[in-house]
Protein backbone atom coordinates (compact mmCIF):
# COMPACT_ATOMS: atom_id res chain seq x y z
CA UNK A 1 0.00 0.00 0.00
CA UNK A 2 2.92 2.50 1.28
CA UNK A 3 4.54 1.59 -2.21
CA UNK A 4 1.83 2.01 -4.14
CA UNK A 5 0.91 5.44 -2.91
CA UNK A 6 4.54 6.51 -3.22
CA UNK A 7 4.31 5.73 -6.88
CA UNK A 8 1.69 7.61 -7.19
CA UNK A 9 3.52 10.79 -5.86
CA UNK A 10 6.33 10.48 -8.15
CA UNK A 11 3.65 10.34 -11.12
CA UNK A 12 2.57 13.41 -9.77
CA UNK A 13 5.81 15.12 -9.61
CA UNK A 14 6.90 14.14 -12.94
CA UNK A 15 3.72 15.62 -14.12
CA UNK A 16 4.73 18.95 -12.97
CA UNK A 17 6.89 20.88 -10.73
CA UNK A 18 4.15 22.95 -8.82
CA UNK A 19 4.32 22.65 -5.64
CA UNK A 20 1.41 25.00 -4.64
CA UNK A 21 -1.79 24.34 -3.47
CA UNK A 22 -3.29 26.94 -6.33
CA UNK A 23 -1.57 25.59 -8.58
CA UNK A 24 -2.20 21.74 -7.97
CA UNK A 25 -6.01 23.19 -7.45
CA UNK A 26 -5.22 24.92 -11.28
CA UNK A 27 -3.30 21.92 -12.13
CA UNK A 28 -7.34 20.22 -11.62
CA UNK A 29 -9.29 23.12 -13.35
CA UNK A 30 -7.02 22.44 -16.86
CA UNK A 31 -8.20 18.97 -16.67
CA UNK A 32 -11.32 19.09 -16.88
CA UNK A 33 -9.92 19.44 -21.10
CA UNK A 34 -8.92 15.90 -20.74
CA UNK A 35 -11.62 14.22 -19.14
CA UNK A 36 -14.98 16.77 -18.87
CA UNK A 37 -16.86 16.18 -15.91
CA UNK A 38 -19.86 15.19 -17.79
CA UNK A 39 -18.01 12.56 -19.12
CA UNK A 40 -18.08 11.00 -15.69
CA UNK A 41 -21.43 11.05 -15.18
CA UNK A 42 -21.65 8.71 -18.36
CA UNK A 43 -22.45 4.99 -18.16
CA UNK A 44 -21.88 2.64 -21.52
CA UNK A 45 -23.60 -0.67 -21.87
CA UNK A 46 -22.25 -3.54 -19.61
CA UNK A 47 -22.59 -6.72 -20.03
CA UNK A 48 -22.01 -9.31 -17.37
CA UNK A 49 -23.74 -12.11 -15.01
CA UNK A 50 -23.87 -10.70 -11.40
CA UNK A 51 -25.13 -14.31 -9.88
CA UNK A 52 -21.42 -15.72 -11.53
CA UNK A 53 -19.45 -12.99 -9.74
CA UNK A 54 -21.16 -13.61 -6.62
CA UNK A 55 -20.44 -17.22 -7.34
CA UNK A 56 -16.79 -16.70 -7.65
CA UNK A 57 -16.34 -14.59 -4.32
CA UNK A 58 -18.41 -17.34 -2.29
CA UNK A 59 -16.28 -19.89 -3.84
CA UNK A 60 -13.46 -18.66 -1.53
CA UNK A 61 -15.81 -18.33 1.69
CA UNK A 62 -16.91 -21.28 4.26
CA UNK A 63 -19.85 -23.53 2.40
CA UNK A 64 -21.89 -24.00 5.36
CA UNK A 65 -22.47 -19.92 6.23
CA UNK A 66 -23.81 -19.69 2.16
CA UNK A 67 -27.31 -20.14 3.27
CA UNK A 68 -27.15 -17.31 5.85
CA UNK A 69 -25.69 -14.80 3.45
CA UNK A 70 -27.68 -15.11 0.81
CA UNK A 71 -30.80 -14.73 3.76
CA UNK A 72 -28.63 -11.37 4.78
CA UNK A 73 -28.26 -10.45 0.87
CA UNK A 74 -32.10 -10.83 -0.18
CA UNK A 75 -33.56 -8.54 2.42
CA UNK A 76 -33.43 -5.68 0.42
CA UNK A 77 -31.68 -3.74 -2.25
CA UNK A 78 -29.45 -1.91 0.03
CA UNK A 79 -28.17 -4.96 1.69
CA UNK A 80 -27.23 -6.66 -1.38
CA UNK A 81 -24.96 -3.56 -2.62
CA UNK A 82 -23.76 -3.59 0.64
CA UNK A 83 -22.70 -7.62 -0.07
CA UNK A 84 -21.54 -7.21 -3.62
CA UNK A 85 -18.99 -4.57 -3.69
CA UNK A 86 -17.07 -6.83 -6.71
CA UNK A 87 -19.88 -5.61 -9.18
CA UNK A 88 -19.39 -1.82 -8.95
CA UNK A 89 -15.90 -2.26 -8.69
CA UNK A 90 -15.91 -3.97 -11.93
CA UNK A 91 -18.53 -1.79 -13.81
CA UNK A 92 -16.27 1.12 -12.23
CA UNK A 93 -13.30 -0.12 -14.10
CA UNK A 94 -14.98 -0.17 -17.38
CA UNK A 95 -16.33 3.80 -17.72
CA UNK A 96 -14.94 6.84 -17.81
CA UNK A 97 -12.27 8.00 -15.04
CA UNK A 98 -10.47 11.18 -14.22
CA UNK A 99 -7.42 9.49 -13.62
CA UNK A 100 -6.90 11.62 -10.74
CA UNK A 101 -6.03 8.57 -7.90
CA UNK A 102 -6.10 8.97 -4.32
CA UNK A 103 -5.86 6.01 -1.76
CA UNK A 104 -10.04 4.96 -1.86
CA UNK A 105 -12.16 2.73 0.80
CA UNK A 106 -13.01 0.94 -1.90
CA UNK A 107 -16.71 -0.18 -0.51
CA UNK A 108 -18.01 3.85 0.94
CA UNK A 109 -21.59 3.12 2.18
CA UNK A 110 -23.92 4.80 4.74
CA UNK A 111 -23.59 1.89 7.39
CA UNK A 112 -19.15 1.73 6.83
CA UNK A 113 -19.12 4.52 8.87
CA UNK A 114 -18.92 4.27 12.94
CA UNK A 115 -17.45 4.73 16.01
CA UNK A 116 -14.60 3.86 17.88
CA UNK A 117 -12.14 5.04 20.19
CA UNK A 118 -9.24 6.60 19.64
CA UNK A 119 -6.01 5.14 21.20
CA UNK A 120 -6.59 7.95 24.20
CA UNK A 121 -9.82 6.48 25.15
CA UNK A 122 -11.75 9.39 22.86
CA UNK A 123 -14.76 8.67 20.98
CA UNK A 124 -14.17 9.26 17.52
CA UNK A 125 -16.46 8.44 14.47
CA UNK A 126 -15.12 7.61 10.98
CA UNK A 127 -15.15 5.78 8.22
CA UNK A 128 -14.64 1.86 9.67
CA UNK A 129 -14.39 -0.87 6.62
CA UNK A 130 -11.43 -1.02 4.19
CA UNK A 131 -11.21 -4.58 3.35
CA UNK A 132 -11.50 -3.02 -0.69
CA UNK A 133 -8.66 -0.09 -0.16
CA UNK A 134 -6.79 0.55 -3.01
CA UNK A 135 -5.39 3.56 -5.60
CA UNK A 136 -7.95 4.70 -7.55
CA UNK A 137 -10.40 7.46 -9.09
CA UNK A 138 -11.05 9.71 -6.91
CA UNK A 139 -14.78 9.66 -7.69
CA UNK A 140 -15.20 5.55 -6.99
CA UNK A 141 -15.84 6.05 -3.85
CA UNK A 142 -18.22 9.49 -4.15
CA UNK A 143 -20.14 7.24 -6.54
CA UNK A 144 -20.47 4.27 -4.12
CA UNK A 145 -21.22 6.45 -1.33
CA UNK A 146 -24.29 8.33 -3.43
CA UNK A 147 -25.59 5.20 -4.75
CA UNK A 148 -26.02 3.93 -0.85
CA UNK A 149 -27.81 6.96 -0.16
CA UNK A 150 -30.45 6.59 -2.96
CA UNK A 151 -30.99 2.58 -1.68
CA UNK A 152 -31.41 3.02 1.76
CA UNK A 153 -33.26 6.17 1.27
CA UNK A 154 -35.81 4.20 -0.58
CA UNK A 155 -35.99 0.97 2.01
CA UNK A 156 -37.47 3.89 4.07
CA UNK A 157 -39.96 5.28 1.64
CA UNK A 158 -38.10 8.92 1.29
CA UNK A 159 -39.32 10.97 -1.24
CA UNK A 160 -37.40 10.70 -4.60
CA UNK A 161 -36.89 14.59 -5.16
CA UNK A 162 -35.99 14.54 -1.81
CA UNK A 163 -32.94 12.40 -2.26
CA UNK A 164 -32.30 14.31 -5.61
CA UNK A 165 -31.65 16.98 -3.54
CA UNK A 166 -29.71 15.10 -0.73
CA UNK A 167 -27.19 13.24 -2.73
CA UNK A 168 -26.67 16.71 -4.68
CA UNK A 169 -26.40 18.13 -0.94
CA UNK A 170 -23.82 15.44 0.03
CA UNK A 171 -21.17 15.45 -2.79
CA UNK A 172 -21.34 19.70 -2.34
CA UNK A 173 -20.50 18.72 1.31
CA UNK A 174 -17.47 16.45 -0.17
CA UNK A 175 -16.61 19.18 -2.40
CA UNK A 176 -16.21 21.87 -0.31
CA UNK A 177 -15.24 19.81 2.58
CA UNK A 178 -11.81 18.54 0.39
CA UNK A 179 -11.18 21.61 -1.32
CA UNK A 180 -11.24 23.32 2.42
CA UNK A 181 -8.74 20.91 3.59
CA UNK A 182 -6.23 22.02 1.65
CA UNK A 183 -6.19 25.48 3.28
CA UNK A 184 -4.52 23.70 5.99
CA UNK A 185 -0.69 22.47 5.67
CA UNK A 186 0.18 18.70 5.37
CA UNK A 187 0.51 18.12 9.07
CA UNK A 188 -2.58 19.24 10.31
CA UNK A 189 -4.38 17.38 7.69
CA UNK A 190 -2.38 14.57 8.98
CA UNK A 191 -3.58 15.62 12.68
CA UNK A 192 -7.06 16.49 11.96
CA UNK A 193 -9.47 14.05 14.16
CA UNK A 194 -13.04 13.57 14.17
CA UNK A 195 -14.43 13.41 17.91
CA UNK A 196 -18.10 13.14 18.00
CA UNK A 197 -18.66 16.19 19.83
CA UNK A 198 -16.81 18.33 17.02
CA UNK A 199 -19.00 16.10 14.25
CA UNK A 200 -22.45 17.11 15.61
CA UNK A 201 -21.11 20.85 16.79
CA UNK A 202 -23.23 22.55 13.38
CA UNK A 203 -25.98 19.89 14.12
CA UNK A 204 -29.37 21.07 15.41
CA UNK A 205 -29.71 20.12 18.90
CA UNK A 206 -32.52 17.71 17.80
CA UNK A 207 -30.02 15.70 15.53
CA UNK A 208 -27.28 16.21 18.04
CA UNK A 209 -28.98 14.63 20.60
CA UNK A 210 -29.55 11.52 18.91
CA UNK A 211 -25.66 11.13 18.06
CA UNK A 212 -24.54 11.65 21.24
CA UNK A 213 -27.31 9.10 22.36
CA UNK A 214 -25.82 6.66 19.50
CA UNK A 215 -22.53 7.89 20.51
CA UNK A 216 -23.41 6.79 24.40
CA UNK A 217 -24.27 3.55 23.46
CA UNK A 218 -21.22 2.59 21.32
CA UNK A 219 -19.27 3.74 24.64
CA UNK A 220 -21.12 1.46 26.67
CA UNK A 221 -19.97 -1.51 24.56
CA UNK A 222 -16.54 -1.51 26.58
CA UNK A 223 -13.94 -4.35 26.75
CA UNK A 224 -15.66 -5.69 30.05
CA UNK A 225 -19.09 -5.44 27.79
CA UNK A 226 -17.77 -7.55 25.25
CA UNK A 227 -16.32 -10.22 27.72
CA UNK A 228 -19.89 -10.57 29.05
CA UNK A 229 -21.90 -10.59 26.37
CA UNK A 230 -19.76 -13.37 24.22
CA UNK A 231 -18.45 -15.32 26.79
CA UNK A 232 -19.27 -17.66 29.87
CA UNK A 233 -17.76 -19.28 32.82
CA UNK A 234 -17.48 -23.38 32.43
CA UNK A 235 -15.49 -24.36 35.51
CA UNK A 236 -12.39 -22.70 35.93
CA UNK A 237 -11.87 -21.01 32.56
CA UNK A 238 -14.20 -18.85 30.98
CA UNK A 239 -14.81 -19.45 27.18
CA UNK A 240 -16.69 -18.26 24.02
CA UNK A 241 -20.58 -19.14 23.32
CA UNK A 242 -21.28 -21.15 21.01
CA UNK A 243 -24.13 -20.42 18.46
CA UNK A 244 -24.22 -22.47 15.30
CA UNK A 245 -23.65 -22.32 12.59
CA UNK A 246 -22.36 -18.56 12.95
CA UNK A 247 -20.14 -18.96 16.21
CA UNK A 248 -18.50 -22.28 16.94
CA UNK A 249 -15.51 -23.85 18.23
CA UNK A 250 -12.63 -24.59 16.28
CA UNK A 251 -11.01 -28.30 16.15
CA UNK A 252 -7.61 -28.49 18.11
CA UNK A 253 -4.76 -28.47 14.49
CA UNK A 254 -6.47 -24.80 13.90
CA UNK A 255 -6.75 -23.82 17.35
CA UNK A 256 -2.92 -24.03 17.58
CA UNK A 257 -2.29 -22.81 14.74
CA UNK A 258 -4.24 -19.68 15.31
CA UNK A 259 -2.13 -19.30 18.51
CA UNK A 260 1.03 -19.42 16.40
CA UNK A 261 -0.47 -17.01 14.35
CA UNK A 262 -1.45 -14.41 17.18
CA UNK A 263 2.29 -14.79 18.06
CA UNK A 264 3.15 -13.41 14.71
CA UNK A 265 0.71 -10.84 14.80
CA UNK A 266 2.65 -9.68 17.75
CA UNK A 267 5.49 -8.79 15.50
CA UNK A 268 3.70 -6.56 13.72
CA UNK A 269 1.87 -4.40 16.30
CA UNK A 270 3.38 -1.23 18.28
CA UNK A 271 5.93 -1.57 20.75
CA UNK A 272 3.66 -0.82 23.70
CA UNK A 273 0.70 -3.15 22.79
CA UNK A 274 3.16 -5.75 22.01
CA UNK A 275 4.80 -5.48 25.20
CA UNK A 276 0.97 -5.24 26.82
CA UNK A 277 0.15 -8.94 24.69
CA UNK A 278 2.81 -10.18 26.29
CA UNK A 279 1.37 -10.50 29.61
CA UNK A 280 -2.10 -12.23 28.42
CA UNK A 281 -2.33 -16.04 27.13
CA UNK A 282 -4.80 -17.52 24.77
CA UNK A 283 -7.62 -19.37 26.66
CA UNK A 284 -10.17 -19.92 23.87
CA UNK A 285 -10.64 -19.25 19.74
CA UNK A 286 -13.97 -19.06 18.16
CA UNK A 287 -14.96 -19.05 14.62
CA UNK A 288 -17.42 -16.13 14.41
CA UNK A 289 -18.93 -14.72 11.18
CA UNK A 290 -19.73 -11.09 11.10
CA UNK A 291 -21.27 -8.28 8.32
CA UNK A 292 -22.93 -9.26 5.20
CA UNK A 293 -19.85 -8.86 2.49
CA UNK A 294 -17.42 -10.64 4.60
CA UNK A 295 -20.28 -12.96 6.22
CA UNK A 296 -18.46 -16.40 5.33
CA UNK A 297 -14.78 -15.25 5.34
CA UNK A 298 -12.78 -17.04 7.77
CA UNK A 299 -13.26 -14.82 10.93
CA UNK A 300 -12.30 -15.86 14.15
CA UNK A 301 -12.42 -14.37 18.33
CA UNK A 302 -9.31 -14.49 20.64
CA UNK A 303 -10.07 -14.56 24.03
CA UNK A 304 -7.03 -13.40 26.17
CA UNK A 305 -6.78 -13.52 29.83
CA UNK A 306 -4.09 -11.59 31.75
CA UNK A 307 -3.07 -10.78 35.18
CA UNK A 308 -5.52 -10.52 37.82
CA UNK A 309 -8.03 -12.18 35.65
CA UNK A 310 -8.77 -9.59 33.20
CA UNK A 311 -9.74 -10.54 29.74
CA UNK A 312 -9.21 -8.78 25.79
CA UNK A 313 -11.06 -10.09 22.65
CA UNK A 314 -9.32 -9.69 19.11
CA UNK A 315 -11.01 -10.69 16.01
CA UNK A 316 -8.97 -12.33 13.52
CA UNK A 317 -10.07 -11.44 9.93
CA UNK A 318 -9.12 -12.84 6.70
CA UNK A 319 -8.12 -10.37 4.21
CA UNK A 320 -8.61 -11.70 1.08
CA UNK A 321 -8.16 -10.47 -2.20
CA UNK A 322 -9.81 -7.18 -3.11
CA UNK A 323 -13.34 -8.67 -4.69
CA UNK A 324 -12.26 -6.62 -8.11
CA UNK A 325 -9.93 -9.29 -8.28
CA UNK A 326 -11.53 -12.65 -7.69
CA UNK A 327 -13.47 -12.45 -11.02
CA UNK A 328 -15.80 -14.86 -12.88
CA UNK A 329 -12.48 -16.18 -14.77
CA UNK A 330 -9.80 -16.09 -11.66
CA UNK A 331 -10.92 -17.96 -9.32
CA UNK A 332 -7.92 -19.09 -7.60
CA UNK A 333 -6.50 -17.25 -4.29
CA UNK A 334 -2.95 -18.84 -3.61
CA UNK A 335 -0.51 -17.69 -0.80
CA UNK A 336 1.71 -15.51 -2.95
CA UNK A 337 -1.39 -13.15 -3.87
CA UNK A 338 -3.22 -13.20 -0.75
CA UNK A 339 -0.01 -12.83 1.73
CA UNK A 340 -0.23 -9.26 1.25
CA UNK A 341 -3.32 -8.51 2.02
CA UNK A 342 -3.74 -8.36 5.75
CA UNK A 343 -0.76 -5.89 6.01
CA UNK A 344 -2.35 -4.26 2.66
CA UNK A 345 -5.82 -3.45 4.74
CA UNK A 346 -3.93 -2.86 8.37
CA UNK A 347 -2.35 0.30 6.20
CA UNK A 348 -5.30 1.23 4.66
CA UNK A 349 -7.01 1.72 7.66
CA UNK A 350 -4.15 3.95 9.16
CA UNK A 351 -3.79 6.09 6.42
CA UNK A 352 -7.86 6.87 5.82
CA UNK A 353 -9.27 6.89 9.15
CA UNK A 354 -7.96 9.75 11.82
CA UNK A 355 -7.22 7.72 14.61
CA UNK A 356 -6.53 4.05 14.37
CA UNK A 357 -7.12 0.69 16.91
CA UNK A 358 -3.81 0.37 18.99
CA UNK A 359 -4.47 -3.21 18.55
CA UNK A 360 -4.16 -3.63 14.49
CA UNK A 361 -1.98 -6.28 13.02
CA UNK A 362 -1.54 -8.81 10.58
CA UNK A 363 -0.06 -11.96 9.74
CA UNK A 364 -0.04 -14.67 7.20
CA UNK A 365 -0.75 -18.53 8.25
CA UNK A 366 -1.50 -21.65 6.05
CA UNK A 367 -1.69 -19.97 2.55
CA UNK A 368 -4.09 -17.47 4.17
CA UNK A 369 -3.46 -13.72 5.27
CA UNK A 370 -5.36 -12.24 8.32
CA UNK A 371 -5.60 -8.90 9.94
CA UNK A 372 -6.30 -8.40 13.52
CA UNK A 373 -7.90 -5.39 15.66
CA UNK A 374 -9.19 -5.37 19.16
CA UNK A 375 -13.18 -6.33 18.80
CA UNK A 376 -16.12 -4.41 19.74
CA UNK A 377 -14.72 -2.01 22.09
CA UNK A 378 -16.58 0.82 22.30
CA UNK A 379 -17.02 0.00 18.36
CA UNK A 380 -21.02 1.04 16.83
CA UNK A 381 -23.00 2.36 14.08
CA UNK A 382 -25.50 4.40 13.25
CA UNK A 383 -28.39 1.80 11.96
CA UNK A 384 -30.07 4.26 9.12
CA UNK A 385 -33.06 2.57 9.52
CA UNK A 386 -33.97 4.22 12.40
CA UNK A 387 -33.25 7.62 11.39
CA UNK A 388 -36.29 9.94 10.30
CA UNK A 389 -35.26 12.01 7.25
CA UNK A 390 -33.61 15.15 8.87
CA UNK A 391 -31.41 12.98 11.14
CA UNK A 392 -30.67 10.97 7.26
CA UNK A 393 -29.70 14.16 5.53
CA UNK A 394 -27.94 15.50 8.35
CA UNK A 395 -26.09 11.56 8.42
CA UNK A 396 -25.49 11.28 5.00
CA UNK A 397 -23.63 15.21 4.99
CA UNK A 398 -21.06 13.65 8.08
CA UNK A 399 -20.13 11.03 5.55
CA UNK A 400 -19.36 13.39 2.72
CA UNK A 401 -17.58 15.49 4.69
CA UNK A 402 -15.32 12.21 6.11
CA UNK A 403 -15.01 10.78 3.01
CA UNK A 404 -13.48 14.12 1.65
CA UNK A 405 -10.78 14.00 5.31
CA UNK A 406 -10.19 10.38 4.31
CA UNK A 407 -9.07 11.32 0.78
CA UNK A 408 -7.18 14.52 1.51
CA UNK A 409 -4.46 12.37 2.83
CA UNK A 410 -3.64 11.70 -0.64
CA UNK A 411 -1.37 14.08 -2.52
CA UNK A 412 -3.59 14.03 -5.86
CA UNK A 413 -6.68 14.75 -3.96
CA UNK A 414 -5.53 18.17 -4.14
CA UNK A 415 -5.70 18.04 -8.03
CA UNK A 416 -9.12 16.38 -7.96
CA UNK A 417 -9.87 19.64 -5.03
CA UNK A 418 -9.21 22.10 -8.44
CA UNK A 419 -10.90 19.71 -10.87
CA UNK A 420 -14.40 19.77 -9.15
CA UNK A 421 -16.74 22.74 -9.43
CA UNK A 422 -20.91 22.54 -9.32
CA UNK A 423 -21.02 20.55 -12.63
CA UNK A 424 -19.64 17.47 -10.40
CA UNK A 425 -22.56 17.99 -7.84
CA UNK A 426 -25.17 17.57 -10.54
CA UNK A 427 -23.39 14.96 -12.57
CA UNK A 428 -22.72 12.52 -9.87
CA UNK A 429 -26.12 12.59 -8.52
CA UNK A 430 -27.53 11.72 -12.11
CA UNK A 431 -24.53 8.92 -11.84
CA UNK A 432 -26.02 7.78 -9.02
CA UNK A 433 -29.76 7.53 -9.41
CA UNK A 434 -28.95 5.74 -13.09
CA UNK A 435 -26.96 3.32 -11.32
CA UNK A 436 -29.60 2.23 -8.93
CA UNK A 437 -31.19 0.12 -12.11
CA UNK A 438 -27.95 -1.85 -12.30
CA UNK A 439 -28.45 -2.69 -8.32
CA UNK A 440 -32.32 -3.41 -8.88
CA UNK A 441 -31.49 -5.74 -12.22
CA UNK A 442 -28.74 -7.32 -10.41
CA UNK A 443 -30.77 -8.08 -7.29
CA UNK A 444 -33.52 -9.43 -8.97
CA UNK A 445 -31.34 -11.70 -10.70
CA UNK A 446 -29.83 -12.92 -7.20
CA UNK A 447 -33.11 -13.55 -5.70
CA UNK A 448 -34.31 -15.53 -8.53
CA UNK A 449 -31.26 -18.06 -7.71
CA UNK A 450 -30.74 -18.15 -4.32
CA UNK A 451 -34.09 -15.81 -2.64
CA UNK A 452 -35.89 -18.82 -2.27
Amino acid sequence: MQADMAAELKRLQAQTTVTSIKGLHELGKSHRDQVPITALGRRPVIKRDPVAFIDAIESNLIKELLPQRHAKMAANPAAFFRGTAELMAYDLSHEAQSGLRVLTDGDVHLQNFGFYASPERQLLFDLNDFDEAAPNAFEYDVKRLTTSIYLFGADQHFEESALDDLVQDVVRTYRKALKNAFKQGALERFYASTPVEELIADLPEEDAAFVRTMAAKAAKRDNQATVKKFTEQVGQRRRFKDDAPRSVHVDQGLEIALMRGVLAYQQTTRADVALLLGQYHITDIIRHSVGIGSFGTSCYLVLLTGLGGSHLVLQVKEALPRRRELAPNDLTVDQQREASEGQRIIAATQILQKASDPFLGWFNLGGKSFYVRQFRDMKGSIDVSTLDWRQYAAYGRVCGYLLAMAHAQSPMAAIAAGYMNKTFDETMQHWAKDYLHQVIDDYAAFVAKYGH
